[in-house]
């Protein structure tokens, strides 16, 4: 049994299941299905969904109810902002202060990027696994390992706030192809830098890698747009938790409506995908 209190294990359940993509964006929660899921009692489910609240992963004071805050293009363009000033004094301290072991976690880090998507290309990656969320997970710690090497705690502490964003974000337009490729060469290129103990470099690599990687992310969000344009009144409603399309209508809150799957039981704000 674990040591850690109730009311930890309950938000750590909620908030991965949040950053994993096991709960839907716009998906609307539910305090007693929540509780009836986890088997607690709803004071843990309220305490975890304040701290996430605050935190800034769930919504306050919405009328659609507590969902999963979706991330506007304006925000994700500020949070690349913030992430360039602050990871670029992630590498300068990283090129005076990661230890050789660190050193070695970057680097088997971005072998382990590229395994998978050598077995993609190969088409011998397991189908039961998902390796654009392993891909995601392999990038945030690319970046987390570099914070760390820094050796500035104020500074991890600042990127993790941040990272729970990215996350959402990624979340958000995974189902955007994106330039695996592209991303190794820049991350290959940061990591040789760092290695070398070059700072100059070093910003330069991860200042130019962010500024294309906020260029790839304002490219899916104009996509994402003429998409819902050109799906326009063909559009049709899917859960977006198991993608059935066996949803009733839910009542409605202002001017957005609310659904309920039949399949999974899930409640949520509808969301259209092309027909």
């Amino acid at each position: 049994m674990s040591s850690q209190p109730l009311h930890e294990r309950v938000y750590l359940a909620l908030r991965t299941s949040i950053l994993s993509g096991e709960l839907g964006l716009g998906e609307r929660l539910n305090e007693s299905q929540l509780a009836k899921q986890l088997e607690v009692s709803r004071t843990p489910i309220r305490e975890a969904i304040r701290r996430l609240q605050q935190e800034q992963l769930l919504t306050t004071d919405s009328p659609d109810g507590i969902t999963i805050v979706e991330i506007s293009l304006d925000s994700a363009i500020h949070m690349y902002d913030c992430r360039i000033a602050l990871e670029q004094l992630a590498v300068e301290g990283a090129c005076r202060y990661a230890t050789s072991a660190q050193l070695q976690a970057l680097e088997q880090n971005l072998l382990d990027s590229e395994a998978i998507f050598k077995a993609q290309m190969g088409a011998a990656w397991p189908s039961d696994n998902n390796p654009e969320l392993k891909q995601l997970e392999l990038n945030y710690n690319f970046h987390r390992l570099i914070a760390e090497s820094s050796q500035n705690p104020w500074l991890l502490s600042l990127l993790d706030q941040l990272s729970n964003q990215v996350k959402l974000l990624r979340l958000q337009i995974l189902q955007v192809p994106i330039d695996v490729e592209a991303i190794h060469a820049e991350h290959w290129q940061l990591f040789h830098a760092i290695a070398k103990r070059d700072p100059e470099a070093a910003t330069q690599s991860i200042r130019q890698h962010l500024k294309l990687s906020k260029m790839r992310v304002v490219q899916v969000f104009s996509h994402s747009q003429k998409d819902l344009k050109k799906a326009g009144s063909q559009s049709k409603i899917l859960c977006p938790s198991c993608s059935s399309d066996s949803i009733k209508k839910n009542g409605r809150r202002q001017d957005k409506q609310n659904y309920l799957c039949k399949t999974c039981g899930r409640q949520f704000i509808g969301t259209s995908v092309s027909g």
